[in-house]
């Protein structure tokens, strides 16, 4: 959905420096301690909508920089040919490096140079006041007028009514849409997104955001910023429009140069004026005004020792700049005290979220609710009856109601990392409410992962009948109303069709639902479920279509565990629903002969005996894939599996104690959610693959073709795939410094804390 999109768009300024700390490339060692309070951090107002800060970013670059890994990737011919042609290209005259590094040969562009790397070197913030929630909450209004266009033009393209709009609270649908026009999607989507903003006019907002850099040299920083004053000056005062630009603001103990664009220049009505003329919405000349008043401010100057950059509607928000030290401002808020723990450890990101930020990136039921408003407009865009309309809007009602139960109640979240003697650490504590974890009890899945997989991750969620039999009524209600309202719309033949697939399918639903209901659910009500991908199989030929190799190759094998509390009504629930898809086979053959071949069955199962259960897989005949690729379920006393690869079925079933990352934790503790990475042994997996990648290449680029009865080896490379194998080895051997991560979530009376860990270790000199 798009407001999956908006939330994640939300969340990338606030997660920006925990994925610097989050992908390390740095070797051991703990560096040097300060109080991560008394950072930049300390100067965000309390009322700060999101904060992303990172910090020793120079200390982390000089690491990476210092290692034998970059050492061995430096010394590759590639990286040191790229580098010999940046040195020549910096002494040929004209060239544009060479005209760039005359320009930064002079003493105050060095110093330009010296200042931003200076800033960027030890704590940067970036801040985002409410304004910033205000304008996403604009957006997301936006993006629901969007989806009620594509709502009402479903219900166009099916019949021949028109809307009747009325007024909404969930979006504006105030015209009535012409009966002699038919608009297209695209014409409907600007008139609501148009209406929309004239009802919000008050959320057009230039959003208020505050960079920080902490400065060493404040008289360089003081000396380049006057500098750019008076260049910005020279610009500005041969036209009149832009004389008053530039000004200068006191902040506490600093100054800013200011900088603003008025938005009276902007021709906003020029822009717009074919387009609302051509839509005809009421009011839109209010939302042209809102534009031309507001005005875009720079700000940029020192506060203290921080250079301040700024964004806004003006730099009134400056003022509110907390002083590091006297306890007020965001460090001061609850959601920052778990930070205290850790605070003189060696910080490298910080990063923390409003819950009014939360709230709107959670989500909500307004997209059903608004689906509900719309069901009148809709229902007779598509020429039903009122009484369709009403149905319609009471499923949405209920739907939207048994959302609202399981949603989530929005707190505050923050999170920070820290560099350790092994890699890197860090927390990330979330105190929304109402979320779908059980932590209450030790995730003993985690002894059925099948040893020391690539990757995996275990959860418990909170199980809850009611919400299967809200599911089961809702879904019934929709069948209903396609019965009722949509099949008689169907024409002819189709119709027929439709209502006999209706007639001989829908008792199989039934006994699905009675299977799920009665067994399904009851025997995996522990609510434990895993991920995990291995990769202990080996092929020569994945698939009959492709050559085969000389040397082995892995097998990806994912798989999904399932922590079972009755065995035996689990297996015979499965047995009932193999049975049913054999009915189900049969009935599709009756309503329509060609759709399934004659004689054709589901293939049985083969089923085998394994420690500590039984295994059924089923073969792909025809499919022309390694033998060992078969869809299997394995089923023991305490686990069921689903895999592609029925040796590692087996291997879940018969249970080992999740090995990978066991060197940073057991797992012994009750815990929501468990998660490690073999970061290592997936680039052991990736290599092997790379090889015949090249081979491949290799022989397609000589001959045109690679014939699949082939089998690719080292003797196939040509000196291209060689020279690039040999580099490319080089650079995974520098990756594997990166050995393991793991993580473990638990859910405490307050918050869901989750703490992650990896471990980092330089490759031996001289590789």
């Amino acid at each position: 959905m798009n407001a999956l999109h908006d939330r994640r768009s939300a969340r990338f300024l606030v997660a920006l420096s925990s994925l610097v700390a989050a992908c390390p490339l740095v070797v051991s060692g703990s560096g040097r301690a300060d109080d991560a309070l008394m950072t930049g951090v300390a100067m965000v107002p309390a009322d700060a909508a999101f904060l992303s800060a990172t910090l020793r970013l120079r200390e982390q670059v000089e690491k990476v920089l210092a290692s034998n890994a970059f050492a061995s990737v430096k010394r590759l011919p590639a990286v040191e040919r790229a580098l010999d042609a940046l040195e020549e290209q910096k002494i040929q005259p004209g060239s544009p490096l060479s005209m760039a590094a005359t320009f930064l040969e002079l003493p105050e562009n060095k110093q330009a140079v010296a200042v931003l790397t200076d800033m960027v070197s030890s704590d940067v913030f970036l801040y985002g006041e409410p304004s910033c929630i205000t304008l996403l909450d604009l957006f997301q209004k936006v993006n629901r007028a969007q989806q009620a266009a594509g709502f009402l033009e479903m219900g166009r393209a099916t019949g021949d009514g028109a809307a009747v709009g009325r007024r909404s609270e969930i979006v504006p649908v105030r015209r009535q849409v012409p009966d002699t026009v038919d608009p297209d999607l695209s014409r409907l989507q600007a008139r609501l997104i148009a209406q929309t903003l004239v009802d919000n006019v008050e959320s057009i907002v230039v959003p208020d955001l505050v960079w920080g850099f902490k400065i060493t040299d404040a008289a360089a920083a003081k000396t380049q910023i006057e500098r750019l004053r008076t260049m910005l000056n020279l610009v500005t005062q041969g036209n009149p429009d832009l004389a008053k630009a530039v000004s200068r603001k006191k902040v506490r103990d600093g100054e800013l140069m200011t900088i603003t664009v008025d938005g009276a220049m902007i021709p906003w009505g020029e822009f717009m004026a074919g387009m609302i003329d051509d839509l005809d919405v009421d009011g839109f000349e209010a939302v042209l005004e809102r534009l031309q008043d507001l005005d875009l401010v720079v700000a940029l100057g020192l506060v203290g020792d921080r250079v301040i950059l700024s964004l806004g509607d003006s730099a009134d928000h400056l003022d509110k700049l907390a002083t590091p030290g006297d306890g007020k401002g965001l460090v001061s808020v609850p959601a920052l005290a778990p930070l205290r723990e850790h605070r003189s450890r060696p910080i490298t990101a910080i990063s923390y979220a409003s819950e009014a930020l939360n709230k709107l990136q959670m989500g909500s039921t307004a997209d059903i609710e608004q689906l509900a408003e719309l069901s009148e407009q809709a229902a007779q865009r598509a020429g039903l009856s009122d009484e369709a309309a009403a149905e319609a809007r009471r499923i949405l009602d209920k739907v939207a109601a048994a959302m609202r139960r399981q949603m989530p109640v929005a707190g505050p979240t923050m999170g920070y990392s820290f560099m350790t003697d092994s890699g890197y650490e860090g927390y990330d504590w979330n105190w929304s409410k109402n979320r779908p974890y059980d932590g209450s009890k030790r995730l003993d899945l985690t002894a059925h992962v099948g040893g020391a997989p690539l990757a995996a991750w275990v959860i418990r969620g909170r199980t809850d009948a009611a919400q299967f039999e809200e599911l089961v009524s809702v879904g019934g209600l929709a069948m209903s109303f396609l019965r009722r309202h949509v099949l008689p719309r169907v024409a002819g033949d189709d119709r027929d069709k439709a209502e006999a697939f209706d007639e001989r399918l829908a008792p199989l639903a039934a006994k699905a639902t009675e299977i799920l209901r009665k067994k399904i659910l009851p025997a995996t009500a522990d609510g434990q479920l895993g991920l995990v991908i291995d990769d202990k199989g080996r092929t020569k030929r994945l698939s009959e279509a492709l050559p085969a190799s000389a040397d082995p190759l892995p097998l990806v094998e994912p798989a999904i565990a399932i922590r079972l509390t009755d065995a035996a009504l689990f297996r015979e629930g499965l047995s009932d629903l193999f049975s049913l898809a054999d009915e189900l086979v049969e009935q599709i053959r009756a309503v329509d002969p060609s759709a399934v071949p004659s004689g054709y069955r589901i293939p049985e199962p083969e089923k085998t005996k394994v420690p500590g259960g039984s295994v059924w897989s089923f073969r792909l005949g025809g499919a022309g894939l390694d033998e060992q690729i078969q869809p299997s379920i394995g089923v023991g006393d305490e686990v069921a599996v689903l895999s592609f690869v029925p040796k590692q079925a087996a291997r879940i079933v018969a249970g080992a104690p999740l090995e990978t990352g066991s060197q940073l934790t057991k797992y012994e503790e009750p815990l929501a959610s468990a998660a490690a990475l073999d970061v290592a042994g997936v680039i052991d997996l990736v290599e092997p693959w790379l090889v015949y990648a090249a081979r491949y290449g290799s022989v397609q680029q000589a001959e045109g073709e690679v014939d699949a009865d082939r089998v690719l080896s080292a003797d196939d490379e040509n000196a291209q795939a060689r020279d690039i194998l040999g580099q490319v080895k080089v650079v995974l051997e520098a990756l594997r410094s990166i050995r393991v991560a793991v993580a473990e979530t638990r859910v405490t009376p307050e918050a869901t804390v989750t703490r992650w860990r990896n471990v980092i270790r330089d490759q031996p000199s001289g590789l």
